[in-house]
Order: structure tokens, then C-alpha cells, then sequence
């Protein structure tokens, strides 16, 4: 099927949906009253629609050969003007701006060739045009429906939504990111009607591809009911890091940014060949140097009473001019798993207001220690990224 053919039906499939929602509502639903921070019904309908018009305006100019209207520079400035904008308006209202500002999209694609859609906008590197299509048209519309029926008690409703638009809009994009997006919202869908197992395994495909949605799923209310299982806490961290990142909400923060820094640096060294792991023009600039500098600075960091000090694991110094004794990645990648449940154990025990004693020029308290360790190891993350970049590699996605 045509690309054009393919958005005309999904934005059809998205105004059934809309249909479906506004049809169930009573009329108390209707005559609801919300604030900024918790929209009603209106509320949700007057949004979508502004976005629709919004995107159909965009796409308009385009059919037309001009330049189309600047995105708002702030989103959240652009949503509160549109609640204030309709917040006082009747339902009957607003349902008339959604029914214009779903026909004009629609219009707006009919008059757009396929390799327009196909192509980002003119001057633009971003993605292609027919995403921000199904983005605007269809799955914010269902963020906010979905979003309507789990806030009151029905979930199902919710995860039947999901559900189609993954069968939907799945064939549409084979790549990484796209098929990371369908993976998260089935995995949405199974846990908004209890199936966790298959919710887990959906959203371990989706993080596997998509690494940059792994802080939200942390957050997504929609996921809450995975949060016990062990297999979803795995999905995040090793099982020792739960015990930091449960300990309180200052070692929470910490042993969060501190996994997050590690799976890059992780990515990093396996993103290495193994015939440039050990060269590097000065000793800054050796891989296997720079890497067994950070896991050796982070051992020795991790003690909290003296004597307790963790001693380098290989007989050499970083710097060492003869990089033949510097550690493997696979020795390297050993080294790191006993030392970040080391720092996994810091965080969990210690009284982070406690003066710090036995590293005092890292500052004044235990938290001050982990401040530090935290941005030294960041610091050393990104050489290590910046010389995959230099030598033509890939360097891992920011976490």
C-alpha cells in the first residue's frame, strides 16, 4: 500500500478512536471542569485538536511551497496558552475546532506527494515528514485517551488501544528507533491489562533498541504494574544496585546516574575493536588505559572505613608505556562488575551527610565523595566516547 494510502487510514483508525471516546462520555464527563495540571475531557479534546491544526498548518505551507510556521520554542508555554484558550469554551465548541482540525491534517496529507512524506522537511536532517504524521495524528491522540482511561479505572480500554496501534503503525519503519517506540507501547498495553510477562519481554525489546526511552519507562504510570517483578528491576540494574537504589532518595539519584554512566562506558569499551583497544598516541589516549584509570578510581573510592581500600586488580600503572600489560576488555569488563558492586554498596549504607574523613579533598561529606567519583567517571566516559568518534566508531547513546 501506498505511504499516502497507509497515514490516511491510520489517521481514519485514530478518528474512530477519538469517536469512540467522545460517544462514552456522560454528560457529566462533558460538563467536567479541569485545571492545567489535570485536564478533563474538554481539556484532553482541545489539546489534540490544537496540535492537529497546528501540524496541518505546517503541512499546508509545505504543499504549497512555503515556509511553514516555527514550532513554538517552548511546548509546555504553547500547551498552557491552548488550555487557556478553551478552558472556558462549551464542549460543543471545542468538539467543532477537533472535527476542522482533523479534516484539515487529513487535507494537508491528500495534497503532499509520497516523496515529500517519505523525505524530512527542507532544511531539516531531522525524520521523515509522514512520523511527525503519525505522531500528531494518531499516538498523541492516543496518549491522551489512553492516558483519560487508565486515570479512571479502565485499563483494558487503554491496552486495547495500544494493542491496534502497534498492529498499525509497526509495518511503517524498520528502524531501530521506530520499532523501539512500537515494542515500548505494546509493552504498555500487556501491562495496562495484566499481562506482565509478556509486558517485560516487550520492553526489554524495546530498551534494547531504544535506549534513550529507559528513564521515562522508569516513570511511565502505565508500566507500574511491572515495578515489583524481578524481571523488570533487571531490565535497569544488576539486583546489588537495588539496594542503593532503594536506600533513600539521595543514594536513589545517585545510584541512577551512576548506572547510567556505567552502561554507556560499558557500550564504550565493547564498542572498541579489539586491535585499537591498546593504541592510542599518548597514554590519554589508549582505550585500555583511560578505562582501567576509571575502574581503578572508583575501586579505590569505594571504601567506607579505613583498611578497607580496594587494591588494583593487575599489575601495571595506566600510563605504563608498554600497553601489552594493559588489561583485555574482557578482563577490563570483569574488573568493573566487582567494582560497581562495590560503589552499589557505598550507596546503600552510607550516611551520605556524614563528614568525610578519609578522602577530604573530594569534600565535605560521603555525598560530596560520590559527587566526585560521579563526575570523574563522566569525565572519563566521554574521552572514551570522543575517541571512538576520532578513530570513525560509533559511540554509545547518551543515557
Amino acid at each position: 500500500m501506498p505511504l499516502k494510502e497507509q497515514l490516511l487510514a491510520i489517521l481514519e483508525d485514530s478518528e474512530k478512536a477519538a469517536q469512540a471516546f467522545v460517544s462514552e462520555l456522560s454528560d457529566e464527563d462533558r460538563a467536567a471542569v479541569g485545571t492545567f495540571e489535570h485536564w478533563c475531557a474538554k481539556d484532553a479534546l482541545a489539546h489534540i485538536a490544537h496540535w492537529k491544526d497546528s501540524r496541518a498548518q505546517r503541512l499546508a505551507a509545505l504543499a504549497r511551497g512555503e515556509e511553514p510556521p516555527p514550532s513554538p520554542p517552548h511546548f509546555e508555554q504553547a500547551n498552557l496558552a491552548c488550555f487557556e484558550r478553551y478552558c472556558d469554551c462549551s464542549w460543543d465548541e471545542v468538539q467543532t475546532f477537533a472535527d476542522l482540525a482533523h479534516g484539515q491534517l487529513v487535507d494537508a496529507v491528500n495534497t503532499l506527494t509520497e516523496n515529500v512524506l517519505a523525505k524530512p522537511p527542507s532544511g531539516s536532517e531531522g525524520r521523515p515528514l509522514w512520523q511527525d504524521v503519525v505522531r500528531t495524528g494518531y499516538t498523541h491522540v492516543l496518549i491522551h485517551i489512553a492516558g483519560y482511561y487508565s486515570e479512571r479505572g479502565w485499563p483494558h480500554r487503554a491496552g486495547q488501544l495500544w494493542k491496534e496501534w502497534g498492529e498499525r503503525v509497526a509495518p511503517l519503519d524498520d528502524s531501530p528507533e521506530w520499532q523501539g517506540g512500537v515494542h515500548y507501547n505494546l509493552a504498555c498495553s500487556f501491562a495496562l491489562t495484566g499481562n506482565q510477562d509478556q509486558a517485560v519481554a516487550e520492553l526489554r525489546q524495546a530498551l534494547e533498541l531504544r535506549p534513550s526511552l529507559t528513564s521515562w519507562s522508569k516513570q511511565d504510570p502505565d508500566l507500574s504494574l511491572l515495578h515489583e517483578m524481578p524481571e523488570y528491576r533487571e531490565l535497569y540494574a544488576p539486583e546489588y544496585w537495588w539496594k542503593a537504589l532503594d536506600a533513600s532518595p539521595q543514594a536513589e539519584a545517585l545510584a541512577d546516574q551512576f548506572i547510567r554512566a556505567l552502561t554507556m562506558f560499558r557500550e564504550a569499551v565493547k564498542a572498541c575493536p579489539a586491535q585499537e583497544w591498546r593504541k592510542g598516541e599518548a597514554a590519554c589516549r589508549r582505550p585500555a588505559g583511560l578505562a582501567l584509570h576509571l575502574v581503578e578510581s572508583m575501586g579505590s573510592y569505594s571504601s567506607l572505613r579505613a583498611g578497607e581500600g580496594e587494591g588494583g586488580r593487575f599489575d601495571v600503572d595506566w600510563e605504563d608505556k608498554d600497553a601489552s600489560k594493559l588489561p583485555s576488555q574482557e578482563d577490563l569488563l570483569s574488573y568493573l562488575d566487582h567494582v560497581e558492586a562495590r560503589w552499589a554498596g557505598f550507596l546503600a549504607e552510607a550516611d551520605l551527610m556524614a563528614p568525610e574523613e578519609l578522602f577530604r579533598w573530594t569534600g565535605s561529606t560521603l555525598l560530596s565523595r560520590a559527587a566526585y567519583v560521579l563526575r570523574h567517571t563522566q569525565h572519563h566516559v566521554a574521552e572514551m566516547c570522543l575517541e571512538l568518534h576520532t578513530r570513525g566508531l560509533k559511540a554509545p547513546q547518551w543515557q
